[in-house]
């Protein structure tokens, strides 16, 4: 071979490694990335129209996997405030808590019904970002294959229904005591469309411990974490989540993300810092 034609090789070489390598492209709470192929929609009444039927065909790509180990963001995350939420390497981890919360006018561009992923009945008529159909697909089965049944009781919530659900704690238990068992409005996970309520027939609610007392909360407690979902507010984690015990509310940050959070043993928000950018 030439002189000439080994550079030819190494030139093409290159050039296939450069077009291979993945680019980050980090999304922001106040304009999250919208695909080019959807068009961008901010729906804040719960109303969201569908935008990708049959998603569930081809698994979508998981959340940015970058951690930036930067400092806590605040030292005292439990104060009430509405600072915006700190730019994350993708929205789907996203820090939301007692002080960070997304603008009122942002509803994720993707959408679609939970039945999409294979729930049925109220369960199917839920929210969530296409994002998060395969795994939850996944996990469906996963629960079936076990012979349990779980309903998605609540999924994304918009700025102006999570204000209505807030206001309805405050008249049944106090505005002090319906800020450890919901979020202002803006504060939700469920905001992000990635968060799901769930329990099973014959639970009581938000009386008891669903992941205790019940065979299906016991398997998600277990397994949920397989599939990309973590308990956002597990038990005595008041002190670091800033909201109480909640066994029932699962937020997804992707199957690899997961993993690493289990390993680490950090509660989810003390964890997010870590993906947080600036």
């Amino acid at each position: 071979m030439t002189l000439s034609m080994r550079a030819a090789v190494v030139l093409c070489a290159a050039v296939v490694l450069v077009a291979c390598s993945p680019a980050a492209a980090p999304a922001t709470p106040s304009a999250p990335a919208t695909p080019a192929s959807t068009p961008r929609t901010t729906p804040v009444d719960g109303s969201a129209e569908r935008l990708v039927p049959n998603a569930v065909a081809a698994r979508p790509a998981q959340p940015g996997m970058a951690p930036r180990y930067r400092a806590a963001l605040v030292p005292d995350p439990c104060v009430d405030r509405d600072l915006a939420a700190p730019v994350a390497t993708d929205i789907a981890l996203t820090v939301l808590d007692r002080t960070y919360a997304l603008p009122a006018a942002y509803a994720p561009p993707d959408l679609v019904p939970a039945a999409d992923a294979g729930l049925t009945g109220a369960s199917g008529d839920k929210l969530v970002r296409v994002i998060v159909l395969g795994d939850l697909e996944a996990m469906r089965a996963g629960w079936e294959a076990a012979g349990l049944s779980i309903e998605i009781e609540s999924a994304y919530r918009s700025f102006a229904n999570q204000a209505a659900t807030f206001d309805l704690w405050v008249a049944r238990i106090g505005y002090p005591a319906a800020l450890l068992r919901s979020a202002r409005a803006g504060h939700s996970e469920h905001q992000l469309g990635t968060a799901i309520d769930v329990t099973s027939a014959g639970w009581s609610g938000r009386v008891g411990d669903w992941a205790a007392e019940s065979a299906e909360g016991a398997w998600m407690a277990s397994h949920a974490w397989e599939y990309g979902f973590v308990m956002s507010y597990p038990a005595d984690s008041i002190d670091a989540t800033c909201f109480g015990y909640e066994p029932w509310h699962y937020r997804w940050i992707g199957r690899e993300v997961a993993a690493r959070h289990r390993a680490g043993r950090l509660d989810l928000r003390q964890f997010l810092e870590r993906y947080a950018t600036g």
